[in-house]
């Protein structure tokens, strides 16, 4: 028997070797699109489409519709798909023209829109029961001209927050008796609320507030019961640091803990995250988590800037010099997943434009600069421990991307050991993969498709993407859909608001596997 010997050379079989690794690792993620339905816009009719994520209890869509020769009341439509997006119930409401909407808010048993009428005190409460379809409408008299930020629900009390002759106010609206009043302790000058957190099971309202005073940043937590009446102030400050943003994690009535970002000088500019423990009414001393100590907080950047940043970073350190950064962060809700705390940030500044200056009697006016939205850079996910200890850090780059309205792009969904990090950008959906600090998949981009292969879109509109339950995405969105290459008969172009389900596929074990990649797209743009 004569055996053949390898002739390949050494750098060839590396080169297979190393393609064969990559092939693998670009079938471990699979966003497949499973589910797609459409509502035909009107041509004739104002619209505006919103989805709400019920979770596992499936979806709500929310479509206002004006119709230009009907009355002047808006029609609102509700309608809930199970997790198939197949439809359970549809309920319609018509808005008394008068009233325009102001926030919504949802927990798990029932949706809310708040409503006022302008230079009025006269407020409306829509209350949507999300298990049957019930709408129960609440009115009341608040304050007048209150430019409101936030609104949450507790129990059978809305509670609104904003601010009235320029102070800081939150007002308390019983569903039960119709009766109003404000928290008291608030209505100061040069202060600020930061967040409304609502504690359901213990029946408690804390008003998390940022003021300066004498040059001092004070970071306060005001604690209420469900009466309204105060319970107990707790006062966070530090010498050198100034806490941003908090989120609070309760571990009993009394024992909790506060993670947010903070910086220096009492500036809106991040230096870093914080996580600080909150016994009885007394914080600790904060642990601040400067971002040069996050191992992955640069990645977002190529890889001679990244190193010409941690060089510099290093440099300054060794010289016994602080950084100082510049970042703004828009935190999202905490995820509390088995025993960790998940915390979602997404690193953006303000994008302005210019504009060609004015002329009067040929002279040239001062070139002038707009906004013109908000770009976002990079997010960050860390991983903190029921003691607060902080574990691990993770990035995402994103890539010109730019939104008129500052809100979350990035969705994470915990599968088993894994992160799914997705967000929309131009009709296409990124994605990456991680397991704790590391990259398990790079990033990949999916199409969000038209309902079969005969059509193609020609248009998106801002499609958002919402992460679901467990492993699915829901994005959404207005799409103009035209013909494809093999048409069918009669088709023509139609403008749709589309609901398309996501899944990302994993064999019994748990673990991704390979399926038939019809929206996959190579970096390139073209499909595979």
């Amino acid at each position: 028997m004569i055996k053949r010997k390898n002739i390949l050379p050494q750098k060839v079989r590396m080169w297979l070797l190393s393609l064969l690794i990559l092939s693998q690792t670009l079938a471990f993620a699979q966003l497949e699109q499973t589910t797609r339905i459409e509502i035909p816009t009107r041509e004739m009719s104002n619209e505006q489409f919103d989805v709400f994520s019920l979770g596992d209890q499936g979806a709500l869509m929310v479509i206002r519709r004006n119709d230009y020769l009907g009355t002047r009341n808006e029609q609102w439509v509700f309608t809930k798909f199970n997790t198939d997006l197949n439809v359970s119930w549809t309920q319609e409401y018509k808005m008394d023209f008068r009233y325009i909407p102001i926030m919504s808010y949802q927990n798990p048993y029932y949706a809310y829109w708040l409503f006022a009428e302008p230079d009025t005190d006269h407020f409306l409460f829509l209350q949507l029961d999300l298990e049957r379809g019930l709408i129960d409408i609440h009115r009341g008299d608040l304050l007048a001209n209150v430019s409101v930020n936030q609104f949450k629900v507790i129990g059978s009390k809305a509670l609104v927050s904003g601010y009235y002759r320029n102070r800081p106010v939150v007002i308390v609206h019983s569903f039960f008796d119709h009766t109003t009043r404000v928290l008291p302790g608030l209505f100061e000058r040069n202060m600020e609320i930061n967040n409304i957190d609502v504690n359901e099971q213990e029946g408690l309202i804390n008003v998390i507030t940022y003021s300066i005073r004498k040059k001092e940043c004070l970071f306060t937590i005001k604690t209420y019961n469900y009466e309204g009446k105060p319970l107990k102030s707790t006062v966070l400050k530090d010498p050198q640091n100034s806490l941003i943003s908090g989120q609070i994690v309760p571990l009993n009535a009394d024992d909790s803990y506060l993670i947010g970002n903070y910086s220096v000088g009492c500036t809106p500019f991040s230096q870093g995250l914080y996580v600080t423990h909150i016994d009885d009414n007394i914080p600790e001393t904060p642990q601040f988590i400067e971002f040069s100590e996050l191992q992955n907080f640069f990645n977002y950047m190529k890889p001679k800037r990244r190193q010409r940043m941690l060089d510099r970073i290093g440099k300054r350190k060794s010289l016994g010099k602080e950084n100082k950064f510049r970042y703004r962060l828009l935190v999202h809700d905490l995820i509390q997943k088995d025993d960790e705390i998940i915390l979602v940030a997404e690193v953006y500044y303000p994008n302005y434009k210019t504009n060609s200056p004015a002329t009067f009697n040929g002279l040239s006016r001062q070139y002038m600069r707009s906004m013109d939205g908000f770009r976002y850079t990079h997010a960050i996910v860390c991983g903190f421990d029921r003691q607060g200890n902080f574990l691990w850090d993770n990035c995402i780059a994103i890539k010109d991307l730019t939104s008129y309205e500052l809100r979350e792009m990035v969705q994470l969904t915990p599968i088993d050991n894994y992160f799914l990090l997705a967000y929309p950008q131009d009709g296409d959906i990124h994605t990456e993969v991680i397991r704790r600090e590391k990259v398990v998949v790079a990033r990949e981009k999916y199409e969000i498709e038209a309902r079969s292969e005969n059509e193609k879109v020609l248009l998106n509109e801002n499609a958002t993407l919402a992460a679901w339950y467990d492993r699915y995405f829901l994005a959404y969105g207005i799409q103009r859909v035209g013909l494809g290459k093999n048409p069918l008969p009669g088709s023509a172009q139609r403008e749709v608001f589309y609901i398309n389900k996501f899944t990302y596929n994993v064999d019994e074990n748990g673990e991704p596997k390979e399926t038939k990649e019809a929206s996959r797209k190579k970096s390139d743009g073209s499909k595979r």
